[in-house]
């Protein structure tokens, strides 16, 4: 193919593809613990990481071209949330089971990968739960303000085309049982790809109150792909000083900063 057709064909995919009161607690709202020197992570397997540096969040479009969508496209994610009434009725349908899950250590956080056979349905479509990160502090922001950490739920539709991110914020309160239960496992990851296998519920992470932000928007990291429904809960999830302490001791910082709304609408349900 010549340049000049490349070019053109180029073009036109870059113009097609970009087509009840939350629990509020700000990081600096009482003093956090200190995050302790982080044990060394392989930051660069995957070409980019968190970091202010090169290959940092601000440059991801120019470490690869499959990445333009992080910086030309008007949809990304996270973004700022601001409070306002729920509206009924909620719209989102949730059947979490306990199945066989494995953790993985993937360099930049832990990820628990689920047997797909937990799902959500929200207008219609189905979206089956593949996998479960950790984030620290949190990616989305709540009136401006930062959380210690964030935990979002993957999900793809049957056909692979769609996804779907359940989000739970972490604040800072009482430990919990799960969170002790699954850090026992992580003590023998501590290298890049290393895993353990074991039965998991999600369900025991969703809160009662299933009230949550939804809006469009993208991955949170490369390739940054938009078309992501997203439902960030508004009731969060508690752990200790001591355990959010744990995981910032590996992963201190794995957050994307926050993207510009560019006009599109945030529902509160």
């Amino acid at each position: 193919m010549k340049l000049a057709q490349f070019l053109f064909v180029l073009m036109i995919f870059f113009i097609a593809s970009c087509s009840s009161r939350p629990v509020v607690q700000e990081q600096s709202s009482e003093p956090q613990p200190p995050a302790p020197a982080p044990v060394e992570q392989k930051k660069d397997i995957w070409g980019w990481d968190y970091s202010s540096g090169p290959r940092g969040p601000e440059s991801w479009a120019s470490l690869n071209p499959q990445y333009y969508m992080c910086t030309s496209c008007m949809k990304q994610s996270p973004i700022d949330l601001v409070w306002h009434k729920p509206m009924k009725p909620n719209p989102l349908n949730m059947s979490y089971k306990e199945g066989n899950a494995t953790i993985i250590n993937t360099g930049y956080t832990f990820r628990i990968e689920m047997t797909p056979q937990s799902q959500i349905t929200f207008n219609g479509m189905d979206y089956l739960l593949e996998k479960i990160e950790f984030r620290s502090g949190s990616e989305h922001t709540l009136s401006g303000n930062k959380l210690p950490m964030e935990l979002q739920f993957y999900h793809r539709s049957p056909n692979g085309l769609k996804q779907a991110i359940i989000s739970l914020f972490v604040i800072t309160g009482r430990g919990s049982a799960w969170f002790d239960s699954l850090w026992e496992k992580t003590q023998n990851l501590p290298e890049f790809k290393s895993s353990a296998s074991f039965r998991f519920n999600p369900d025991q992470l969703i809160p009662p109150r299933k009230t949550f932000y939804q809006y469009e928007g993208s991955l949170t990291h490369p390739p940054c792909l938009e078309g992501v429904q997203w439902f960030v809960f508004n009731t969060p999830l508690q752990l200790s000083k001591e355990q959010i302490a744990m995981f910032r001791n590996l992963f201190n910082k794995n957050n994307r900063p926050v993207q510009p709304l560019n006009g599109r609408q945030i529902t509160n349900y």
